[in-house]
């Protein structure tokens, strides 16, 4: 078992090479490969800090591919909220990506979202939606059976009005492009036409890469931010997402499928 876990903000990634040990680094170019092992096992792992965005996310899991022949690219990290019922520190385990960057204006200003193969001349367009590995899907809903992520934090903010309740595992699309969608009207027209619970902007570039190397791929996510809720501030530095908390549950969910990973091999 060769995994690689690749991590777009190193806010993220802390919550994982926290709890695992360091074997040694590599250098190739512009990127550093951790290779890490889980504590008490021999199980290893390669750990990737790709950076923020749909180019850095593909080139990472490229590389990756290429150079580490990894078994299976594993993602997480923390995303916005698609629906009003999810609260921060609730955890999107991606059953499938979906490229919400791609799409087509219509003359009537309607967006389509091609969700089949299409052909122009003599070449093919993939499908917006992609699948995340069946099996890796099958074992992150495994390991998170009957598992409350850790608590937020009762010190840091919390939707004015609505009450703290424990949080919640969820299995959905995960909606990926260089785009930070603020305007509500917006997420549930995106949310209805594609059936995603929450955004991010890297991993429907990690599955596409991936399932052209035929690499199984699979991405968990937690919700720092419900525009429903609350509004956030993306003028200038973004501070809305809270350094100690943005990819913790879903780096545990990650923890957790690792360890079980392990286990069949």
């Amino acid at each position: 078992m060769r995994p690689v876990v690749i991590v777009a903000m190193q806010s993220e990634l802390q919550h994982l090479v926290a709890r695992l040990e360091l074997i040694s680094s590599h250098v190739h170019g512009p990127w550093t490969t951790d290779l890490m092992r889980l504590p008490h096992t021999d199980a290893e792992v390669s750990v990737i800090h790709g950076g923020i965005g749909m180019i850095n996310a593909a080139a990472a899991a490229e590389f990756a591919c290429d150079r580490l022949s990894p078994t299976m690219i594993l993602n997480y990290g923390c995303a916005g909220a698609h629906t009003r019922d999810q609260l921060p520190g609730d955890v999107v385990i991606g059953s499938a990506t979906y490229h919400q960057g791609a799409f087509h204006i219509l003359t009537d200003g309607t967006l389509h979202y091609p969700e089949t193969e299409y052909g122009v001349t003599t070449d093919k367009v993939v499908p917006n939606l992609r699948p995340c590995d069946a099996h890796l899907l099958q074992t992150a809903i495994d390991v998170t059976a009957g598992w409350t992520p850790t608590p937020w934090p009762t010190q840091l903010p919390w939707p004015k009005g609505v009450p703290r309740r424990e949080q919640r595992v969820q299995v959905g699309t995960v909606a990926s492009a260089d785009i930070w969608t603020q305007q509500t009207e917006r997420i549930d027209r995106m949310h209805s036409a594609i059936r995603s619970l929450c955004e991010d902007m890297e991993a429907a570039a990690m599955n596409r890469v991936s399932s052209r190397w035929n690499v199984p791929f699979m991405t968990v996510k937690d919700i720092s931010n419900n525009e429903f809720l609350e509004v956030s501030d993306l003028i200038g530095d973004i501070e809305v997402l809270p350094e100690s908390q943005v990819g913790l549950r879903s780096a545990e969910v990650i923890l957790r499928m690792l360890a079980a990973l392990h286990a069949e091999h």
